[in-house]
């Protein structure tokens, strides 16, 4: 099958590229700049054929499609969102990338998305929305991912989870669950929805861990990992919703996620989904786990 992969430069992009070509798939992968951006090297190496092309970029996207079977994008502007980005690449760019692929007659499309708990207004989510529905009404088969928050991302130092400073910055109360689900699983579920047989055109899957726990569950997790105490910082509920007032799209969209996250996230037949598509969910615990062991090579 020859597969089209949109934000191959990214984490989870890069391994659905990789993945897909040990399965000895015909792979492409979008990059500003192909074959010299420095982030391609990886994809080169493996055999993927680097184009040319970004979603800003309407006539690479006509191009590259063509003669394609199936596109996968995991692209987005987050969390930088330089230059516009959540309208020209998340929204304009994907709408873009839908539409190029639909003319070209791409026969599937695997979205990635995100948990349609996530409901408070921003660009980011009316991106995410408007694309699906792209989808939903055209003429390809979709598959739409909806992962829940991203442990490597919610649970790290980037966004104040500091297990080895020993600090976490928790959103609202810290109780309610949320359903982390590891990048590393995204990749996985997104190379086996490219070539699945569905008994449907369309197809949304919410996405979610093994186990619910909250933010506070986590904390514990990794005390127990590290063998120190956390001190946990909560920024309230109060304090996020005044940041979703600016006017600033960057900023609303960071204030949306984290109102949502604060609320919980909970994603029910996780485990039966993952199981249908073969594949073993990572846990909380398990990359608590492997965060200290990192810490420790690193002499932390």
């Amino acid at each position: 099958m020859v597969i089209l992969i949109a934000g191959s430069t990214g984490f989870v992009g890069g391994n659905v590229a990789l993945k897909l070509k040990e399965r000895d798939h015909k792979v492409l992968a979008l990059a500003r700049g192909g074959r010299r951006n420095p982030k391609a090297q990886r994809l080169l190496e493996a055999g993927v054929e680097v184009l040319d092309g970004d979603l800003t970029r309407s006539d690479s996207l006509f191009a590259s499609c063509s003669g394609v079977e199936a596109v996968v994008t995991t692209a987005t502007s987050m969390p930088s969102g330089p230059d516009d980005g959540l309208r020209r690449v998340d929204h304009e760019g994907t709408l873009g990338l839908i539409d190029a692929a639909a003319r070209q007659g791409v026969r599937r499309f695997v979205y990635t998305s995100y948990s349609v708990n996530i409901q408070e207004e921003c660009a980011l989510t009316a991106a995410k929305r408007d694309c699906e529905a792209r989808l939903l009404s055209g003429p390809m088969e979709a598959v739409i991912l909806r992962p829940s928050y991203f442990m490597e991302a919610w649970l790290s130092p980037v966004l104040g989870f500091d297990p080895v400073g020993g600090t976490a910055r928790i959103c609202g109360s810290g109780e309610a669950k949320v359903s982390y689900i590891s990048a590393f699983d995204v990749a996985d579920f997104a190379v086996a929805a490219t070539t699945k047989v569905y008994p449907q055109e369309n197809v949304v899957l919410e996405l979610g861990g093994p186990e619910p726990l909250s933010q506070l569950d986590a904390v514990f997790l990794f005390e127990q990992a590290f063998g120190q105490e956390i001190k946990v910082d909560h920024v309230p509920v109060e304090a996020l919703r005044a940041q979703h007032q600016s006017s600033d799209p960057l900023q609303r969209t960071f204030a949306a996620l984290m109102l949502g996250y604060a609320n919980g996230d909970l994603v029910k037949d996780a485990a039966s989904t993952a199981e249908a598509h073969g594949i073993r969910l990572g846990s909380v615990a398990d990359y608590a786990a492997g965060f200290r062991a990192r810490a420790a090579t690193a002499g932390r």
